[in-house]
């Protein structure tokens, strides 16, 4: 059961399995099969990790988190990292849609040997200063 969350006011999406892997349902209208993946791809090295459509419900993924030798069957703090590591992934991708074109201009900024933004300005000299940056702000 989630912490601080009653069996009578929801379900928790961790369930135990019977050969010590823990299986976890991810909800897919809130994230992603490639924040998914992503977030499966950095725990490989830690787990196994298995992901599957929901067999009953469609509108989730279960992702099965099983230990990679025998002695692991206590797979429950990887599934709550996994589980921090997924919501990472989901707010990475959020935020490269969103701000992607700006980080991609100061990028291209940053390696052009002019300034992008201002052609006409590039041949200006700095000692010139006519953009007037060096001048004290009012």
């Amino acid at each position: 059961m989630t912490p601080g969350i009653e069996a009578r006011d929801a379900e928790s999406p961790v369930r135990s399995r019977t050969d010590g892997s823990i299986g976890l349902e991810i909800d897919r209208e809130v994230f992603s099969l490639d924040a998914l993946l992503r977030a499966s791809y950095k725990f490989t090295d830690r787990c196994h990790v298995f992901i599957h459509i929901h067999e009953t419900r469609t509108d989730r993924w279960l992702i099965v988190i099983r230990g990679k030798t025998a002695d692991e069957h206590d797979v429950s703090d990887i599934a709550g990292d996994f589980s921090n590591e997924l919501i990472d992934q989901q707010l990475r991708e959020r935020l490269e849609r969103q701000f992607g074109d700006v980080r991609t201009l100061i990028v291209a900024q940053a390696f052009a040997e002019g300034n992008l933004l201002d052609a006409a300005g590039a041949d200006e000299d700095y000692v010139e200063d006519p953009s007037g940056i060096g001048r004290p702000r009012p």
